[in-house]
């Protein structure tokens, strides 16, 4: 595993350099055009920096990390917030409303008694899950503003547990190309756990050769887009999902989640605060890779329903890997090109990037 400031991957374009580094409970590639070998060491090292910084306040399997920190340092007063998780709030912000709730970090307390109910392969409580889904809704207890540029956050209860695995990757892709792009790189790739986004292409090309997986690597359905200046990711289930013994939570078929599955994913439904059936996988094309990262939840949670927010039908829904995918009628996003033919002849270019779901926060 190359960390950045080693020695790159140098690819027969000498002037294309890979670069690779372990965070969120992932891999993230990141793929520049450089001819100065130093400059390049210099912004991958600034990039995968940023990612750090990111990762650091954000995650919720750190009860060190600023966001589980921050319920309890508000406790229903404002708070002033680091600039990394600024960054984070004010993205989680902006989406939960445009994804009509179906993302919403505030469902930390279920995610967390999910992942231990798909270790042990077993129903958690009712009323536990009754106890931990009352806390579930950003609007009623989470607020956001900045103040003369200074971020600030007031959180109502105490106990709440945010959960930024839907955004916290897709804002680190992008802070990092921000920082390539304040080292003057234009040209440039990267991917992290299923989010992905793409500057200027290489020189001479029309665009990153993207390939998509969204059911992993051992399917054979394969999507192939051309990327420049815009964002792909990834959400599904292939990864981690589980069937469950003992009594299934109440009101589970009646909300919609599916009668009869047997089979259930790690993401949980924030309207109803019940887990999704699996298999199921979604693809989401935007802007930026933090749009497209909670976008692609919102999917995953929203399946094939037309909603008429335009943000929201930039994506593809699987309702199965056998199932051909729910197009929306925005798909895909400027930037964002179909490759046609999902298998490439043998002389065809490899691909610049496979994306996959790898894991969730």
């Amino acid at each position: 595993m190359r960390e950045a400031g080693s020695t790159p991957h140098v690819e027969s374009d000498l002037s294309r350099r890979t670069y690779e580094h372990f965070a969120m409970g992932t891999l993230f590639r990141l793929t520049l055009c450089e001819a100065d070998p130093d400059l390049a060491d210099r912004a991958a090292a600034a990039a995968f920096a940023t990612v750090d910084r990111i990762e650091e306040v954000a995650t919720d399997y750190s009860a060190a990390s600023e966001a589980r920190r921050l319920p309890a340092a508000s406790d229903g007063d404002w708070v002033e917030v680091s600039p990394e998780l600024g960054l984070v709030l004010r993205a989680s912000n902006r989406l939960v409303p445009l994804s009509e709730g179906a993302f919403d970090p505030t469902v930390g307390e279920l995610t967390r008694h999910w992942r231990r109910a798909l270790r042990r392969r077993r129903w958690p409580e009712s009323s536990t899950w009754e106890q931990a889904s009352r806390a579930v809704g950003w609007a009623e207890h989470v607020r956001y503003e900045e103040v003369g540029g200074a971020p600030r956050c007031r959180v109502e209860d105490p106990q709440l547990r945010l959960d930024f695995g839907g955004v916290a990757k897709g804002v680190a892709v992008d802070q990092a190309l921000s920082a390539v792009e304040a080292h003057g790189i234009h040209s440039a790739l990267m991917e992290g756990g299923g989010d992905l986004r793409a500057l200027d292409p290489p020189p001479g090309a029309d665009g990153w050769r993207v390939e998509v997986l969204p059911f992993g690597e051992k399917s054979p359905r394969r999507l192939r887009f051309l990327l420049a200046r815009a964002a792909i990711a990834t959400s599904g289930d292939v990864y981690r999902s589980g069937a469950l013994g003992g009594e299934p939570l109440v009101g589970l078929e009646g909300a919609g989640s599916g009668v009869g599955a047997m089979q259930y994913g790690h993401v949980i439904d924030p309207r109803s605060a019940l887990p999704l059936p699996s298999p199921r996988a979604s693809v989401m094309t935007a802007s930026t890779a933090a749009d497209a990262d909670a976008l692609a939840t919102a999917r995953l949670v929203l399946g094939p329903a037309r909603t008429g927010v335009a943000a929201l039908e930039r994506g593809l829904f699987f309702g199965g890997e056998d199932e051909e995918p729910c197009v929306g009628e925005a798909f895909p996003q400027d930037g964002a090109v179909p490759i046609p033919s999902a298998h490439p002849s043998p002389g065809q270019p490899r691909p610049d990037e496979s994306l996959q779901r790898h894991r969730d926060e």
